[in-house]
């Protein structure tokens, strides 16, 4: 094993002393921005960043900060998303790229005023007007010897480099995650019925904890969202929509608050059905006439409940608008048809529409009552795009679904299954993936790996399988380990 893939193996998810550190360094990092070194607020901040960084002296000997692909690691450990801790972290990252800095280390021997000196000298640092090398120079000429510097290129920061037991852990925290959304939907659902309290705070919080999973790691709750034949389709659904939704806000970078309405509006698209008879909903045959007059009422019905039944904010507003629109299609056809005046549905609305009829159409347990395979499902869409959908939209969620869907059962060149859990950004036909099968049969214990790495060239995806031609359940390799 090479020593890049020995410091890798070591990686795992850190704890609330890393989260501490973390947060406190960008607080004072941008603090340091704003004041000099004498302000009482500098020094606050100061003292707390100091004290956060001891209990990783006592632990490790040093702290060290990298950035690897967007995700912050403190000695080794990543460190779980949080948007609030994280106050002015882009800005300062941004600014270390162009730099060609990739993370920082404090020796033990660090003094409070040596971590003083060492912010204020980075918050003064032009971009594009340094380098690492005179940059570790003036370090050393500003007596800063307790404090290094990691260049990207030496450090390898240009890579997505995840070890199986990091996606273990995101993929564990992923099913958590995703099974809680769907207990609050369940929860909401049940409350609606009854016209009994919502508890807008608990789906908020689950919200949160969505984007915070996206953030680091959308590929393990889209793997749980290709799960079609969940028991409660109801909720899955909902949730499903919720994690597409909010994954491509964070692709088009939308900020927490606005991500936080969106998935909002997405676990509360379809709350009109819950006022609809039940017989409807679960009729296993295809919908006649009739029934699909009752069907088209939920959108209205959708946003009357959420303005009757909760309290009236930023986020209701945008659920009841969402819950309204999500069947209105881009040239204005769809439904509800109220003759109102044409006008044009909200970004909500239009990523909502994509997802929902993406997730339903592949699911095939409403409407067609029968599935249709993800690419099929993106041909279809792609077809009726300049009717039904934005075309700038739509491609992003082409881009999210990729070649080989995650949650995908593929077959290679060299005769094994393998299930797809992410998709490779520079080369989307090689993802990375787990090996459950071959010829001899299902595996005990599955290989995790990377098709895009050197030592897998001769391996490649020949198909998709369908597993139930093959007897085979997606959820068993999805829900394992």
């Amino acid at each position: 094993m090479s020593q890049i893939a020995e410091q890798e193996a070591l990686r795992t998810i850190a704890g609330k002393d890393e989260e501490r550190f973390l947060s406190a360094f960008f607080v004072l990092y941008k603090t340091a921005r704003l004041v000099d070194k004498e302000n009482n607020n500098f020094q606050y901040q100061s003292d707390k960043f100091y004290d956060t960084i001891k209990p990783l002296f006592k632990k490790f000997g040093s702290a060290e900060l990298k950035i690897i692909s967007s995700r912050f690691f403190v000695n080794e450990l990543m460190v779980r998303f949080d948007g609030a801790g994280l106050s002015g972290a882009n800005n300062i990252i941004a600014e270390w790229n162009s730099l060609g800095v990739g993370g920082v280390c404090f020796d033990a021997e660090l003094s409070k005023d040596e971590a003083d000196r060492y912010f204020i000298f980075m918050a003064n640092i032009k971009p594009n007007s340094e380098n690492l090398d005179p940059l570790s120079e003036k370090l050393k000429e500003n007596s800063l010897p307790s404090i290094q510097l990691f260049s990207k290129a030496i450090e390898g920061v240009d890579g997505s480099i995840l070890t199986e037991e990091m996606r273990r852990q995101l993929r564990s925290q992923a099913r958590s995650t995703f099974f809680k959304a769907m207990s609050v939907v369940q929860e909401v659902v049940v409350n609606t019925q009854t016209d009994s309290e919502i508890n807008i705070s608990k789906t908020k919080r689950v919200v949160h904890s969505l984007i915070d999973q996206i953030s680091q790691d959308e590929s393990s709750l889209i793997e749980l969202a290709a799960i079609k034949d969940f028991d409660d389709y109801t909720y899955a659904h909902s949730t499903n929509v919720a994690v597409y939704s909010l994954t491509m806000g964070v692709r088009l970078g939308l900020d927490r608050a606005r991500l936080s309405q969106l998935g909002f509006s997405a676990l509360f698209h379809d709350i009109g059905k819950v006022k609809l008879p039940t017989d409807l909903i679960n009729k296993p045959d295809a919908y006649d006439e009739n029934d699909w007059i009752q069907m088209q009422r939920h959108p209205l019905l959708g946003a009357k409940t959420i303005l009757r039944n909760l309290k009236f904010d930023i986020h209701s507003a945008r659920a009841a608008r969402g819950a309204f629109e999500h069947h209105i299609n881009n040239d204005f056809t769809g439904y509800p048809m109220l003759r109102l005046e044409k006008k044009e549905t909200t970004l909500f609305s239009k990523i909502i529409s994509i997802v929902d009829s993406f997730d339903a159409l592949t699911s095939g347990r409403v409407y067609l009552k029968k599935s249709i395979q993800p690419e099929d499902v993106i041909k279809k869409m792609q077809y009726q795009m300049k009717v039904k959908f934005d075309e700038f939209l739509l491609k992003l969620f082409n881009d999210i679904i990729g070649v080989y869907p995650v949650g995908s059962l593929v077959l290679l060149t060299s005769d094994e299954i393998a299930l797809v859990l992410a998709n490779n950004q520079t080369d989307k036909s090689r993802p990375y993936i787990k090996i459950v099968g071959n010829k001899s049969g299902i595996l005990s214990e599955p290989v995790w790996t990377d098709l895009s790495i050197d030592e897998n060239k001769y391996r490649s995806i020949v198909r998709k399988i369908e597993p139930e031609q093959h007897r085979l359940d997606i959820k068993d390799f999805i829900l394992e380990n």
